[in-house]
């Protein structure tokens, strides 16, 4: 495992400027005239001018979340698996509206960077916010590396069920049945596949190796072989789609008289509620921020009046997608999760909260377990405080 990158500009400072200088229209106006310049240069698999771009975007705006998303994207395309890593994780930091996105392409860098259980970690929430047939994809080459055959095998058949035309997952679905041993049934589906993936060499090896049945040959050829299952290009299409429309957006981190809304459309980050195991007292709270007032609420908006320490992970400008990203994060670590909204010169700010303590030795080590995990700059605060 390697030592997690430090963030160019720690999430304290952003936030603690997010308010008492935010960018100016023009500066605002000028990072999102780079940022899709950067994104066309993608399309164009141009990524050295594109990541340029990107960086010139991110100038003009530090706070520019999908910006540091596409950079880390074009970092993946460039091979900076670390750099990309770093960029994803100041995306996650900085709105939780680009987590879903943040989350599976950190764990694609990590896969790549043969840090194998980090890797799941994000997968694992990236499926938990947007159970894509990707993710899935993605989840199932990490549990091939690491020798779980059977949940490999059963996340590339979910992703073929969520795309049956995903030929990549049949040939890795194939793959798994070859190192259970079922050599026959792998043989076939490779040939099968062959009309499918043309000059696809990762195939063309397995052909060859399978019909002698060498698994130790096959396994380091494997390890050796980088495929591109996914063109991370088609990514940079979805944003292409809707640079029309961003002409006139104006930046969420604008002070209120200067914001022109335009409503970003996130039905698409979770397929299904994440909510259906509430019993029927929870089912009646409104899974909403709209007209809450300061306070401290549960990952599911219920009011809550905590005591002792907590370990403040985030803080936000808006609230995309962070109920999500909230009850994610109280699945994975088992603790529970508080959302504290503030009124900060007019705005508002959600702080994300992990935890509550009452011996402050224990609320230390998790702070540290935080810091070692993906929240470097997490730090203890007093619930009465706040």
């Amino acid at each position: 495992m390697h030592t997690r990158f430090l963030l160019i500009i720690p999430v304290l400072f952003f936030f603690s400027n997010l308010f008492s200088q935010p960018p100016s229209v023009e500066k605002l106006e000028k990072a999102r005239l780079y940022f899709n310049e950067g994104v066309r240069f993608g399309i164009n698999e141009q990524f050295e001018a594109s990541l340029e771009s990107f960086n010139k975007a991110i100038e003009y705006n530090p706070l520019f979340a999908e910006a540091f998303l596409y950079k880390g994207l074009a970092q993946i395309e460039l091979g900076e698996y670390r750099e990309a890593v770093r960029n994803l994780t100041i995306t996650i930091e900085l709105d939780p509206a680009f987590s879903d996105q943040a989350h599976y392409f950190r764990g694609v860098s990590r896969l790549y960077l043969d840090e194998f259980f980090e890797a799941l970690d994000d997968l694992d929430l990236a499926i938990h916010l947007n159970p894509d047939y990707a993710a899935y994809f993605q989840r199932g080459r990490v549990h091939l590396k690491l020798e779980n055959f059977e949940k490999s095998l059963l996340d590339f058949e979910i992703a073929l069920r969520l795309n049956p035309d995903f030929f990549e997952a049949r040939l890795y679905r194939a793959i798994v049945h070859y190192y259970k041993g079922n050599t026959d049934l792998a043989l076939n589906e490779f040939e099968t596949l062959r009309d499918k993936l043309p000059d696809n060499i990762l195939l063309e090896q397995y052909i060859l190796i399978a019909g002698d049945y060498d698994k130790e040959s096959t396994q380091n050829q494997y390890d050796q072989t980088e495929i591109r299952e996914i063109r991370f290009a088609d990514f940079y299409r979805r944003s292409d789609d809707s640079l029309e429309k961003q002409k006139n957006q104006i930046s969420d981190n604008l002070p209120a008289q200067f914001i022109e809304t335009e409503k970003k459309d996130v039905s698409h980050l979770s397929e299904k509620p994440l909510y259906e195991s509430m019993d029927s007292d929870a089912l009646e709270i409104p899974l909403s921020f709209e007209g809450l007032n300061s306070g401290t609420y549960s990952h599911r908006l219920v009011p809550q009046n905590p005591t002792g320490l907590g370990v403040q992970v985030a803080s936000y400008s808006n609230s995309r997608n962070l109920l999500n990203l909230a009850e994610a994060y109280h699945v994975k670590y088992q603790v529970p999760v508080f959302i504290n909204v503030s009124q900060v010169n007019g705005r508002t700010l959600y702080k994300l909260i992990l935890g509550s303590f009452s011996d402050r030795a224990e609320a230390e080590k998790f702070r540290d377990e935080m810091r070692k995990a993906d929240f470097a700059d997490s730090f203890l605060v007093i619930f009465e405080n706040l």
